[in-house]
């Protein structure tokens, strides 16, 4: 054992040499949180790189109780995943970073954990599994008083609660989030909870309120620069505008999503915005535009390998062909995206390709096979409950069965799309009043908090004050008075505030609720009508069927006459209106009107005068055909009412800024009361004015919201004749200006 002593020499050298080489490989906290920088920067240009560089952070034993790296490098990971539809690897880092938290004793790592946890089980379509990790994160939140994270599980169980179609406790839940959050100096969580909720109140029909959500939403992302919340923000706006049927600004707010999502690098993302560019365009008739986008949104969904992208986007292929009555071509696109859906069983995606696929065969006037097709994506609706699609799918059928007259079917058809639809208006008359209550209840919530944060801070300043010397006292008690008075007074102010929003509320479900009733009752009258004529058929008591036909024939008019007339005003009501604004040389215009509008009164047996003073280089920029209804609903609501023989004269005029109609007509006349009653939805005057019961009792309000539209007034007078004078006022628009 001579050699023993080198032995230790060698081992305690080895042992040095392990211990130096140990230290000079161990990641400092700085340059760990660089390495987390630069992750995060190549998430988009480079995920797999980035994916390399936070896996050897989580494994990085001396990074161990570096909780915020560790934290941000798994949460990170696992969201890749879910972006990449890898839902099953998000899942296995989500417990990785729960793990973690239990290790470390961070209750508020196993709450983002469980957070992460809902997101992939979400994404997985299991809405059940993913509610209770949110509700679980919910918990544990509220037991470490953590309001942000408490917010967030509120976000996100909303979220996962809309996706269930469980839109007014969605709707709570979101409010909920938003009401803490407003508290808050958190502006990323309190955008995103916005968001959320933007995205409900427009699925519920509150449009206003949505876009309210969403914009407020989109300043929060631009003062924080957050692009992504930025593009995501304008993404949802457009989906709001589309749902009002205003394809030109959902157009617009796609096309500046897609631009940030250009800029933001993520391939899923611009495929998403391209893809709705696509369908906007398509909706608006641009061809080109249309077919652009939807190619580039099959290259980038084909970069990031997602499948359920190509499907919806060679569906928009195929309607774009279709709309160029390219069959063959619509036939190869969807043959594609079926291959897709079936492949991975995208049930709804079926359904959505079975109604393109029926159109096509439509187009072919193959009606048996249409009949097939929609049948068979009937079925996979009903299991969906898609409502939607279920309405597009039966009436799809009843054009074909009608085509190959098959009356029976295709009376049974029309009757379920036409119960379906009167199902969808009815819950959205439900939503729109639940949610009109929940609104109630939420601003309620809101002044009980602002309430509790002014008595915190009450009771801050009167701790505070044991502390002041003695010289201060004097000073510091009359603070405190004059800060009681004042939150005394704002708190005051909010309950008065808070009462007057409520009352408005309930004032406006008030006024909804007559008027619906008032559409009932005029919509009773004829079908009560209708009832009387098809029972008299039916049991061979009619005298005379052709009457009888034709009086069924003239409330069946009528009925469709009202919802017409319903329709365009609840357009009108909700901003959706669609003006096609063009420009026009006015007294070209007006002079082709005054011969359509002197035979259509001397025809009912009235005399009619017109005085056209306009020049003739006048253009406006109106629509045109909108403009022409109003002023042909007055003249036929004159011959309707004025006594035979009788006069009708139309006079137009032109100043500097502004065009003025004018429509009078001979007795009998109206009250005063009465002139401004007359633009009432449903209004009817005395019988001296109206001996005859026609109309739907909503001509002048559907004229007051047209001119309305243009920018423009209108109201009633006393005609110098006798009767009415109906005066419209509208403004000289430049094209520039439009």
């Amino acid at each position: 054992m001579k050699n023993t002593p080198l032995f230790y020499k060698s081992l305690a050298l080895a042992c040095a040499l392990s211990c130096l080489s140990l230290s000079a490989f161990a990641i400092t906290s700085e340059q760990a949180l660089e390495k987390l920088n630069e992750a995060q920067s190549l998430r988009n240009s480079n995920p797999n790189q980035a994916t390399e560089i936070f896996e050897q952070l989580t494994n990085d034993s001396t990074l161990v109780n570096e909780s915020s790296i560790i934290q941000e490098a798994l949460e990170s990971l696992a969201f890749m995943n879910v972006s990449s539809g890898d839902y099953d690897q998000a899942l296995n880092y989500a417990e990785q970073l729960l793990e973690y938290g239990q290790k470390q004793s961070n209750q508020a790592i196993t709450v983002r954990a469980m957070l992460i946890q809902g997101y992939a089980q979400g994404r997985k379509s299991n809405f059940l599994t993913a509610e209770q990790h949110y509700r679980d994160a919910l918990s544990i939140a509220k037991q470490i008083k953590d309001s942000v994270l408490i917010a967030q599980s509120y976000e996100r169980l909303a979220a996962i609660l809309r996706w269930q179609d469980k839109y007014i406790a969605a709707l709570n839940e979101a409010q909920k989030s938003v009401n803490i959050l407003h508290e808050f100096d958190d502006d990323k969580s309190y955008a995103s909870a916005l968001l959320n909720l933007g995205i409900i109140e427009a699925i519920i029909g509150d449009h206003n309120a949505a876009l309210a959500s969403l914009t407020q939403s989109f300043s929060l992302h631009q003062k924080l620069d957050d692009k992504k919340g930025i593009a995501d923000s304008l993404y949802e706006i457009g989906e709001v505008y589309r749902r009002m049927g205003d394809s030109a600004q959902s157009l617009k707010h796609f096309k500046m999503s897609h631009v940030l999502d250009l800029e933001i690098g993520s391939k899923v993302d611009i495929g998403n915005s391209a893809m709705k560019v696509g369908y906007a365009a398509l909706k608006q008739g641009e061809i080109a535009t249309a077919t652009d986008y939807a190619e580039k949104s099959i290259s980038y969904y084909q970069q990031s390998s997602s499948n359920t992208g190509l499907c919806r986007s060679y569906d928009l292929m195929a309607l774009i062909a279709l709309k160029q009555d390219n069959i063959s071509e619509a036939q190869a696109y969807i043959n594609r995206a079926l291959a897709i859906a079936t492949d991975y069983n995208f049930r709804s995606h079926l359904v959505s390709l079975g109604i393109t696929q029926t159109r096509i065969n439509q187009a072919l006037d193959d009606h048996a096979e249409a009949i097939k097709t929609a049948e068979q994506a009937l079925k996979q609706a009903d299991e969906l409950q898609d409502v939607e699609d279920q309405i597009t799918l039966n009436k799809l059928l009843t054009d074909s069965y009608l085509a190959l007259q098959l009356y029976k079917q295709a009376f049974e058809s029309q009757s379920r799309y036409q119960t379906l639809e009167d199902s969808t208006g009815k819950n959205q008359h439900d939503l729109t009043v639940a949610a009109m209550q929940s609104q109630v209840a939420f601003m309620r919530n809101q002044q009980e908090i602002n309430q509790l944060s002014a008595d915190k801070q009450i009771q801050a300043a009167q701790l505070s004050e044991s502390e002041w010397q003695f010289k201060a006292s004097l000073l510091g008690l009359s603070c405190v008075i004059l800060l009681i008075s004042g939150f005394g007074y704002r708190s005051f102010k909010k309950r008065k505030l808070a009462s007057e929003r409520a009352q408005l509320l309930q004032e406006v479900v008030d006024k909804k609720n007559r008027l619906l009733a008032d559409v009932s009752h005029e919509i009773r009258t004829p079908l009560t009508a209708l009832q009387l004529q098809v029972e008299a058929l039916q049991y061979n008591i009619a005298k005379d069927v052709d009457a009888s036909y034709d009086a069924i024939n003239r409330k069946l008019t009528d009925i469709n006459v009202l919802i017409r007339d319903i329709h365009q005003l609840a357009q009108a009501d909700s901003d959706s209106l669609y003006l096609n604004l063009k420009p026009y040389l006015l007294a070209d215009v007006l002079s082709l009107w005054q011969q359509d509008f002197t035979a259509f009164v001397e025809n009912k047996g009235f005399e009619f005068t017109s005085n056209i003073r306009v020049a003739a280089d006048i253009k406006v920029t109106w629509d045109i055909d909108k403009i022409k209804q109003v002023l042909t609903n007055l003249l036929s609501n004159s011959t309707f009412y004025t006594d035979k023989p009788g006069k009708i004269k139309f006079i137009a005029t032109a100043s500097e800024q502004s065009i003025t109609f004018s429509i009078e007509d001979t007795p009998p006349g109206v009250t005063d009361n009465q002139l401004v009653e007359i633009f009432e939805r449903l209004y009817r005057v005395d019988k001296s004015r109206s001996r005859q019961t026609g109309g739907s009792g909503l001509g002048l309000a559907i004229c007051k919201s047209l001119i309305e539209t243009h920018k423009g007034t209108i109201k009633a007078e006393h005609s110098e004749l006798g009767g009415i004078k109906i005066l419209i006022c509208l403004p000289l628009i430049s094209e520039q200006q439009v």
